[in-house]
């Protein structure tokens, strides 16, 4: 694909997939890439509400980017690539870092080919010709990358007047304490703050938005719910009517997936365990603007 490079793919292979279909579900629910968390400040929890939400959520992203004009934005985990089209319309030059070859596909339709798209982890992305960046955006992207490498190589990667712009879900200290695998997820946010202060990083601002994002899950329980339910009615009708499919279906779930994975799935699909107040105990859901020091 022109203006993809494709640097490294063999390496988080199940997140890669789970970033695919994630984008299938949110093209199919709302017509867009999305593949983050949205505000619902407002807004009923519906699954109309959905892009309305995720729309809220980008326009307070967009609140902590500075206050320029054309800057060079390296938008790290960029989905399908709405963010950077949303970056670009304002006239700003934009390059995508995305592991999978499907979400770089997407990103390329989506931005029209009006940036440059990097088939890889961010851990082994290298820029084209030393290239410095005024923005190093990680939207829901930073939890998946060591802060060891994430926070320094992003600083590295700046100009001199540059920031890192982080908005993420990070574990509270309650998390620790917990028994169970709760909602939610990321780096710890005791952990954040020590990294900030190993690698001397200037903290710009700190908001915290967990309780405006943390509807979303409970719509994404709603949602599970719902497919759960029309799993039910069909085996129940199968399985009434002798179907042979019911049996092969049975079967291979069975078959192909391990008994841990099963029990995960159908307490996704027929428990109401995942909620926004589990999620607000046991998260922090945190946007970052960071400067690194001057060199």
């Amino acid at each position: 694909m022109k203006n993809v490079k494709q640097i490294h793919t063999d390496q988080n292979v199940s997140q890669s997939i789970g970033l695919d279909i994630a984008l299938i579900l949110s093209k199919l629910i709302t017509g867009k890439s999305n593949l983050h968390y949205g505000i619902w400040d407002g807004l009923e929890v519906t699954m109309g509400n959905l892009c309305l939400a995720q729309e809220a959520y980008t326009k307070n992203l967009f609140n902590y980017l500075p206050k320029k004009k054309s800057m060079k934005i390296l938008d790290i985990g960029g989905g399908g690539g709405e963010t950077a089209k949303k970056l670009l319309d304002e006239g700003h030059e934009v390059d995508i870092v995305v592991p999978s070859e499907e979400l770089a596909k997407e990103a390329k339709e989506t931005t029209k080919g009006n940036a440059d798209i990097y088939q890889t982890i961010f851990e082994d992305y290298i820029p084209k010709n030393k290239k410095l960046y005024d923005v190093c955006l990680f939207s829901e992207s930073f939890q998946y990358i060591p802060m060891d490498i994430s926070l320094p190589k992003a600083s590295a990667l700046l100009n001199k007047t540059g920031i890192i712009l982080i908005s993420d879900c990070f574990r509270s200290e309650a998390f620790k304490k917990s028994k169970t695998r709760q909602p939610g997820g990321g780096h710890s946010i005791t952990e954040m703050e020590e990294k900030l202060v190993k690698f001397s990083l200037k903290i710009i601002n700190r908001k915290d938005i967990t309780q405006s994002v943390a509807p979303s899950i409970d719509l994404e329980q709603k949602t599970f719910n719902a497919f759960g339910e029309i799993i039910m009615r069909l085996s129940k009708s199968l399985k009434e009517k002798k179907n042979i499919l019911f049996y092969l279906l049975k079967m291979s779930y069975k078959l192909f997936l391990k008994e841990r994975r099963r029990k995960d799935l159908e307490s996704r699909l027929f428990n109401k365990g995942r909620t926004s107040q589990l999620f607000m105990t046991y998260n922090k859901y945190i946007i970052f603007k960071l400067k690194p020091p001057q060199i």
